[in-house]
C-alpha cells in the first residue's frame, strides 16, 4: 500500500489541502507501520518532489535519520524558518544532514556550524529524536565500561570516525558533512598524489578485473588495512573508491573508467553514475583524508599540548630576552 500511495502521489500532484491531510495521514500511518529501510527507500523517492507536503516533511524531519536525512538534505517544503526550528530541536546526526542542503542561507549556515560544534565537543546522551540510526553517525569516543572503582584521569581519546562501509546513503552524506568540523590532518597522515604510474596500474587492474591487484594498489597507496583495502574494492555503489580518487588527486574520468569495469550495474548507470559525480563534487579533499586516515590501523590523532598553543594574549607584547651562560657574559666584558 505504501508503494502505490507514492506513485500516485508522484504521478498526480495534491490538489487542495484536504488532499493533503489524507495524504499525510495515511503516509504516516504506512511508514510507521513498515520496516525502516523499506520505509526509508520511499521516503527518498518523494523527498525532493516540490509537492511534499509540508506536515509530512515537519513529521519525517523528526524522525529516525534513515527517514529525517533525505528530507532535511533536499526537500524544498521546508523553508529557513521550519529548518531554524528543527535545528535547535534535532541532535548533530541531523543537523549534519541539514548542513549538506545545496542552498543554506548564511544565517542557518552559522546557526548550524554553531550547533554542530557545540554538541561534537563533548559526548551527549543519545537522543530519542535521532532514531537507531543516529549512533553509526556520531563522530565521537565511545563510553567506557562503568566499574565500581572510581575513574582515574586519563588523557580524552581522539575523536573516531564512523565505520563508513556499514553506513547508508544518507548516513555517509551526514558523516562527510560533520567531518568538516574536524582539524585537519597532519601533513604525514594525508594520502600523497597518485603519479602516473599509479594510475596506469590502476586501469590496467580494473581492466583485468583483478580485485587483488586494485585491493594491493590501495593498501600500498593509502596506507590502509589489507581488509579495508578489499573493502574499497568490493563497495559496489563506488562511493568508497570516490573517497579514495579524491584523496589521491584522481579525475571523476579515471573513478568512472574504474567503476565501469569493476562494478558494471553501477558503472553503466545514468542515475548511479550522477548520483556519484553529485557526491564526488561536493566532497571535500579535507574529509576524504579523514576517511582514508581512519581506515588505518591504530591511528592516533596527534594533539597539540596546550603549553605549545600559541597564546593570543601574548600576541604584540615583548618577549624576555634569552638568559646567557656565565662563561658568555664574561667574554663580552673582556672584549668591552
Amino acid at each position: 500500500m505504501l508503494r502505490l500511495l507514492m506513485r500516485e502521489f508522484l504521478r498526480q500532484p495534491l490538489l487542495n489541502e484536504a488532499a493533503e491531510t489524507r495524504f499525510t495521514t495515511l503516509a504516516i500511518r504506512l511508514i510507521e507501520s513498515v520496516d525502516l529501510a523499506l520505509a526509508a527507500r520511499h521516503v527518498r523517492e518523494i523527498a525532493a518532489h516540490p509537492g511534499l507536503p509540508r506536515a509530512l516533511a515537519r513529521h519525517l524531519a523528526a524522525g529516525p535519520l534513515s527517514l529525517a536525512g533525505p528530507i532535511l538534505r533536499l526537500s524544498p517544503a521546508l523553508d529557513d524558518k521550519d529548518l531554524t526550528e528543527l535545528a535547535e530541536q534535532l541532535g548533530p546526526a541531523h543537523l549534519a544532514a541539514m548542513a549538506a542542503r545545496r542552498e543554506v542561507t548564511p544565517a542557518l549556515a552559522k546557526r548550524l556550524a554553531e550547533l554542530i560544534h557545540r554538541r561534537s565537543a563533548g559526548p551527549t546522551p543519545a537522543s530519542a529524536e535521532d532514531g537507531p540510526d543516529a549512533d553509526a553517525a556520531t563522530i565521537g569516543p565511545a563510553p567506557a565500561a562503568i566499574s565500581g572503582k572510581p575513574a582515574e584521569p586519563a588523557e580524552p581519546a581522539p575523536p573516531a570516525v564512523p565505520d563508513f562501509f556499514r553506513a547508508g546513503p544518507e548516513e555517509r552524506a551526514a558523516l562527510i558533512a560533520r567531518l568538516v568540523t574536524l582539524p585537519p590532518l597532519p601533513l604525514a597522515e594525508r594520502p600523497a598524489a597518485a603519479p602516473a604510474a599509479f594510475i596506469d596500474a590502476l586501469l590496467d587492474a580494473a581492466k583485468a578485473k583483478d580485485s587483488a591487484a586494485l585491493a594491493a594498489l590501495m593498501e600500498r597507496a593509502l596506507a590502509v588495512t589489507p581488509a579495508n583495502a578489499a573493502r574499497i574494492v568490493a563497495e559496489e555503489t563506488g562511493q568508497a573508491l570516490a573517497v579514495v580518487a579524491r584523496a589521491l588527486g584522481l579525475s571523476f574520468a579515471i573513478l568512472s573508467r574504474v567503476l565501469f569495469r569493476l562494478h558494471p550495474v553501477a558503472g553503466r548507470s545514468a542515475g548511479e553514475m550522477a548520483r556519484l559525480a553529485e557526491m564526488f563534487d561536493e566532497l571535500p579533499l579535507a574529509s576524504a583524508q579523514h576517511l582514508v586516515a581512519s581506515w588505518r590501523a591504530e591511528r592516533r590523532v596527534a594533539r597539540e599540548r596546550a603549553e605549545d598553543a600559541p597564546s593570543m594574549r601574548s600576541f604584540n607584547q615583548p618577549h624576555a630576552a634569552p638568559a646567557t651562560s656565565p662563561s658568555v657574559t664574561e667574554n663580552r666584558q673582556r672584549s668591552s
